[in-house]
């Protein structure tokens, strides 16, 4: 985001300050991102910060670009949910939702990719989300096993009032990627170990938490941020398997996953596509829990699902924007998770520099974990959104470095 003031008067000055808290503001609404009670002041960071934008871009003070690789698909998700409103069983929720859970965020992406747009500014973003996940798992951990005396072989995450026990791990394993990335990147020793240090509360919590699917997506992340660094990663697979065989969780993997309630609730769901294929319930997230008859669609179940808990919402993010937005949906939601790794893959081999690569990697590491874990839990809150959120304008920031970088390294080459 480039200010354009060409004077130094008053009036320059209040420009220049407005432009320099945009990224401040959201600096503050990303740390806040994963901790309970904040809402107001996240609020507050977030409306300020689009106030602030709309100000100077009125004014013609500031470059705001809107070019970016997942633009065409997203928009036609965007223009196809609002197509989905006019069939939506429960209209009220579906625009609450429309407007709160997908046109906030499309307007925090842009506004976090136009704020945050070098790899000094990206690294601060890192480090926000670093220092956030840290504070509060040191915090969460001291209250939950040391104040109120829990044992450890209770699973972590009950004291979360908007976090769930399943869903922490999602900014933990984001965490080690970025945090991984830095002890790479960082210059002098202290960061090393600061970065280093900030790695054990999150293995920490995502031991204590037993999610699989959170410990599936950290092996996969591990697996691309280190791929360059081979040695490395066999000794941390290494040392991940033998915690994982003295830790409660190691028994979670050696449960009997044939009559999962998973397994129930995907067919369930299935049902309730087939009868709305094209346009889905609406995007409202309450529809299918509050206004469908669950009961019915239970009765189409093979007898042995039928006496298993019904679920009251989808425990898979692809089967929730399925059921939401029809199998059309689902297409322009996975074009905009193809275009976010087409983005970036190509990036890995067609000679942008080391840092570029190190970034692409950790962004798409991130990525990753977040589409592995969805596929397990509902990632649909605030929470989970602002984190894909943020990993989505990462990777449109790097790509966007190395498209404007490309010219002046031809330029060196000549």
């Amino acid at each position: 985001m480039e200010l354009k003031v060409t004077t130094k008067d008053g009036q320059g000055a209040i420009f220049s300050f407005l432009a320099a808290s945009i990224p401040v503001l959201l600096g503050i609404f990303v740390f806040l991102v994963p901790f309970p009670h904040t809402t107001t002041i996240k609020e507050i960071c977030y409306y300020l910060s689009v106030f602030v934008v709309v100000a100077l871009f009125l004014f013609r003070k500031i470059q705001f670009s809107f070019q970016t690789p997942l633009a065409f698909p997203g928009i036609l998700f965007v223009i196809w949910c609002f197509f989905g409103l006019f069939f939506a069983v429960n209209l009220a929720n579906s625009i609450h939702d429309f407007y709160a859970h997908l046109l906030k965020y499309v307007l925090l992406y842009f506004i976090l990719i136009n704020g945050f747009c070098s790899l000094k500014k990206m690294s601060v973003l890192s480090w926000i989300l670093i220092a956030s996940a840290s504070s509060l798992f040191v915090w969460r951990l001291y209250y939950y096993y040391v104040k109120l005396g829990t044992p450890f072989a209770e699973r972590f995450g009950a004291c979360f009032t908007e976090v769930t026990t399943n869903l922490i791990g999602i900014i933990a394993v984001v965490s080690i990627v970025f945090s991984i990335h830095n002890i790479s990147q960082a210059k002098g020793w202290l960061g090393r170990i600061f970065f280093a240090s900030c790695l054990l509360p999150a293995l920490a919590v995502i031991f204590l938490a037993q999610t699989r699917s959170v410990l599936l997506a950290l092996v996969v992340s591990l697996l691309v941020v280190l791929s360059a660094r081979k040695k490395v990663l066999v000794g941390v697979l290494l040392l991940l398997g033998v915690i994982l065989s003295v830790s409660p969780v190691g028994g979670r993997f050696t449960n009997n996953m044939a009559d999962n309630l998973r397994i129930k609730h995907g067919l369930l769901v299935w049902e309730v596509v087939k009868d709305y294929p094209v346009t889905g319930i609406g995007f409202g997230m309450q529809t299918f829990g509050g206004d469908l008859d669950l009961q019915r669609y239970n009765a189409r179940l093979p007898e042995r699902f039928q006496g298993q808990e019904i679920l009251l919402n989808p425990h898979n993010m692809y089967t929730d924007i399925a059921v939401r937005t029809g199998i059309p949906g689902i297409i322009f939601f996975l074009g905009v998770i193809f275009a976010f790794f087409r983005m970036l893959w190509p990036l890995r081999k067609n000679g942008a520099s080391d840092n570029i690569v190190s970034w692409v990697n950790a962004v798409i590491a991130a990525g990753v974990s977040f589409f592995i874990i969805g596929f397990f839990e509902p990632v649909f809150s605030h929470y989970p959104e602002s984190v894909l959120c943020v990993i989505f304008a990462m990777g449109t920031i790097v790509w966007r470095i190395n498209r404007d970088n490309r010219p002046s390294m031809a330029a060196e080459e000549l």
